[in-house]
This record gives C-alpha cells, sequence and structure tokens, in this order.
C-alpha cells in the first residue's frame, strides 16, 4: 500500500510540471505591424494578409501628413514562400518573447510599435510605446523591420 501511494504521488508530481506549449501561428493568421508616434508624424502599416486574393504580396502603407492632409502610399512587395515562412518566423518570435515590461507607457509623446496577429474575429496585439525610436523595442522588433525594409526603397522604409 505504501508502495502504490508513493507511485501515486510521483505521477501527480510530474503531471504537475507539464511544460507550457506555445502555440504556433497559423497559416491564415493576418499578421500587421505598425510604426507611429505624436499626431501627424509619419505612420507606416505593413500587413500580410494570406486569406485575401494575393497570398505572397505584403503591403507597406506610408502615411504621411503635409498641410494637415493625410497621403498614404502603397507598396506591394511579392514574397517568395520562403520569404513568408520568415515573416511568421518573425512574428512568433515576437509573441514568444513578448514580455509585459515591454510594454511601457508613458505619458510623453515617443514612437510606437504595435505588433497584431489577427485570425477571423480574434486579434492579439504587442505593443511597445514611448521609444525614441522604433528600432530601440526589442531584438525580434529590430529583426522584423530589418526584413522587411530590406525589400523596401531607400526613400519608403520604415522607422
Amino acid at each position: 500500500m505504501r508502495n502504490l501511494i508513493l507511485i501515486i504521488s510521483f505521477f501527480i508530481i510530474f503531471s504537475c510540471n507539464k511544460k507550457e506549449v506555445i502555440e504556433q501561428l497559423s497559416r491564415d493568421n493576418e499578421l500587421l505591424l505598425n510604426t507611429y508616434g505624436k499626431p501627424y508624424d509619419d505612420q507606416f502599416v505593413a500587413s500580410f494578409n494570406p486569406t485575401e486574393t494575393s497570398k505572397d504580396t505584403l503591403l507597406i502603407s506610408k502615411i504621411e501628413y503635409r498641410n494637415e492632409k493625410e497621403i498614404e502610399t502603397v507598396k506591394k512587395v511579392k514574397l517568395s514562400p520562403k520569404e513568408v515562412d520568415s515573416l511568421y518566423s518573425y512574428f512568433q518570435d515576437i509573441k514568444n518573447n513578448f514580455k509585459p515590461e515591454d510594454r511601457k507607457s508613458k505619458v510623453l509623446d515617443g514612437t510606437s510599435v504595435a505588433v497584431v496577429i489577427r485570425n477571423n474575429a480574434n486579434e492579439v496585439s504587442y505593443s511597445y510605446k514611448g521609444l525614441d525610436k522604433a528600432e530601440n523595442s526589442t531584438t525580434e522588433i529590430k529583426k522584423l523591420m530589418r526584413f522587411i525594409n530590406s525589400r523596401l526603397p531607400k526613400d519608403f522604409q520604415m522607422y
């Protein structure tokens, strides 16, 4: 009887010690990266929506304000299957490595970066606020921005 109690205790202890399984991003997820600052500052939105007609196109919108008018310019970047894999990998890394303390929120104006992963009506957002520039957010954001910027003309790169 004593051995049975020890064995049951052993199984209970080890069954409670399960490691957290990190959910992998589905290839149906829409991916968004938004960088913005104070009102009337330029902002960028990079979006990838695999459910749209063109499943291999990354859309980059640059929104500029001239004389209080909003001017939006859109660039389309075709991605190879390997580049699509890399894009999902960068978003997965952001999701896996996000810490609540990264969500710095300050009263002062500054650059903000929002990473959004959307599947139908469900959406999860990772925000980085009050930064000097977007590249100061995290290593994962830097890698994602380098990946996107390497496919854009110099005058259209995200910041």
